[in-house]
């Protein structure tokens, strides 16, 4: 009987054991998951605040300017985009490096395609990034390069000439 008790009480051990571990495996998922949706919710409120940047009137001047009339920018001007287009680049290295780390999904060319061209397309951002892109080293900055080259410096005022014209068509 007591041999049978021992037998026993070690499975129920063993069980209870692994039921345990089973608990921590979960928790540890579970932990994982939400730091990913943390980090989401981050890079997220993140961009938004670049493209609420771009809503302040001031500065919407300043960003048609650059696109209309960069060799006119003011020092302070110039000084109001180096910030902006740097939280732009901050942001897409924040990107990558998640990407790496296996926290966001999909691939750099892919992130570059979508967001580029919305940042990049014209002649002041291509040319400030053909300056900055000297101070960084990986693999990341080589695809923004591609991206950047790629892009029409004339893609974003022909995107707004669209948007007017739309505008006039639909009066």
């Amino acid at each position: 009987m007591t041999g049978n008790f021992r037998s026993v009480a070690e499975l129920i051990s063993i069980l209870a054991l692994a039921g345990g571990l089973v608990l921590v495996a979960l928790q540890i998922q579970q932990s994982s998951e939400i730091t990913k949706v943390q980090l989401d919710a981050s890079v997220t409120g993140s961009w938004h605040n670049i493209d609420g940047t771009r809503q302040s009137e001031q500065f919407a001047q300043v960003l048609a300017k650059s696109i209309q009339q960069p060799q006119e920018l003011t020092l302070a001007e110039l000084l109001e985009l180096d910030a902006y287009y740097q939280g732009v680049v901050d942001q897409m290295e924040v990107y990558a490096e998640l990407m790496h780390r296996g926290y966001r999904e999909g691939t750099l060319q892919g992130m570059f395609q979508a967001n580029v061209p919305l940042y990049f397309s014209n002649s002041f951002a291509k040319a400030w990034w053909h300056r900055k892109s000297a101070y960084y080293d990986g693999d990341w900055p080589v695809l923004l390069t591609a991206a950047v080259e790629a892009t029409d410096p004339q893609g974003q005022a022909d995107m707004l000439r669209g948007i007017l014209e739309d505008l006039e068509k639909s009066r």
